[in-house]
């Protein structure tokens, strides 16, 4: 263990009138701090001795943790460590779990509604007259704050906001009000929130609303025709256009289909299936629904933080109210990787290879990490867990889905 501690130190050892890792063997003691040396001795040697206690024992281990070393001399190292296994899981019966499958079809109608979607995105906007005011179609800017009892709410203020006029995009009755008038023009009037206003203390509140609009836009929509499918660059008249819109939505729907039937498979074995939820991948299931919640706020530009006092609530109050769906996610992973260990499920390597790589790429495409910062093994650890696990529910979905 010495000469392999001293091997991997030395490897990067640069000693002067000798090339970087070429430091002859004898003169490397000489150079190398003794202490990193003992640290990485012992580090290799428990790992070593560990690895053929687990595999000898068969053992299924989650966790190690309170390593003491009781003895460690020229003669022996005797140690003592805390290993949490993964809990026994007595899984359900596949064979009595049948779900129906819904068919999945496409109406006309959807169809047209995809192709305004895509008419409106191509849509372009021309200035209006001074003289002219807001219709029903157009393309507004306004200034709004948005007060209840005299105070504005959270999110209540707003600058050059853009608004079409009819898309019922706001508060109900909002884009009513634009109606009319001109550009410049101010109004104050009043609103109810909705009953089920998504911030409940404001919903079915009278709010005082007070507008400015800055700009007013017609917007020019482009008509759906042969010459529109081309310009989209892919078909070859409309009714090449209609045939991949209508498989751009079939699909949609199968994956929808397919992740409610998943849902209903996977809730059917959690509730026939025995399992000791360990209190260690509970709080880390927690952790993970918390850090995922904040990130989601970010991206709504909120905190999580000024989110739990508005609220009144603490982190730890959250994660109590969180812990059933936290102990379903516990369990779901517990059967995923039960099924993929008694089915032989896995993943290639030439798999995580391909998908850590795309993973990296994307990640530095949209400047979400350094390229220096990326931990390849790490990625590459979540990537082989992700593709073990779509493969294990795509054997339920095709065992149990019917």
């Amino acid at each position: 263990y010495i000469d392999k501690a001293e091997d991997l130190l030395g490897g990067g050892l640069e000693v002067k009138g000798f090339r970087k890792g070429k430091v002859p063997k004898d003169m490397l003691k000489n150079h190398l701090d003794q202490s990193k040396v003992r640290a990485l001795v012992l580090e290799i040697a428990v790992e070593d001795s560990l690895s053929d206690v687990i595999k000898s024992n068969s053992l299924d281990v989650l966790n190690t943790s309170q390593l003491s070393v009781e003895k460690n001399d020229a003669v022996q190292m005797k140690y003592s460590i805390l290993i949490d296994l993964f809990p026994e899981v007595e899984l359900a019966d596949l064979s009595k779990i049948k779900i129906k499958k819904q068919e999945v079809e496409v109406q006309d109608e959807e169809v047209r509604d995809a192709l305004e979607t895509i008419k409106n995105s191509r849509a372009s906007f021309i200035d209006k007259d001074e003289s002219e005011t807001v219709q029903n179609g157009d393309r507004v800017e306004v200034d709004f704050e948005v007060k209840k009892d005299g105070k504005i709410i959270e999110g209540g203020i707003s600058k050059n906001h853009p608004v079409i006029v009819g898309g019922k995009s706001f508060n109900p009755g909002f884009e009513d009000e634009l109606v009319g008038m001109k550009k410049g023009e101010e109004k104050s009037f009043s609103l109810v929130a909705p009953g089920d206003y998504f911030y409940k203390n404001i919903a079915g509140k009278d709010l005082n609303f007070k507008v400015k609009v800055n700009d007013i836009k017609r917007v020019v929509r482009p008509e759906v025709n042969d010459d529109f499918a081309r310009s989209l660059g892919r078909f070859a008249d409309l009714t090449e256009l209609k045939k991949g819109v209508r498989d751009g939505l079939a699909q949609e729907k199968k994956i929808k289909e397919s992740q409610r039937t998943r849902l209903e498979i996977l809730d059917n074995i959690v509730s026939r299936s025995k399992i000791e939820v360990p209190e260690g991948l509970l709080a880390k299931q927690l952790d993970i629904m918390v850090a995922d919640f904040d990130h989601t706020l970010h991206g709504k530009g909120l905190e999580l933080g000024l989110y739990l006092a508005r609220i009144g609530k603490t982190q730890e109050e959250l994660k109590k109210d969180w812990v059933k769906d936290a102990e379903k996610q516990v369990k779901i992973s517990l059967i995923l990787r039960k099924l993929a260990k008694d089915r032989s499920i896995e993943a290639s390597q030439e798999e995580i290879e391909e998908m850590a790589g795309q993973v990296i790429q994307s990640a530095i495409a949209k400047g979400e990490v350094d390229q220096d910062d990326i931990d390849p093994v790490k990625i590459k650890e979540g990537v082989e867990s992700k593709i073990v696990n779509e493969k294990a529910m795509e054997y339920l979905e095709s065992h149990c889905a019917v």
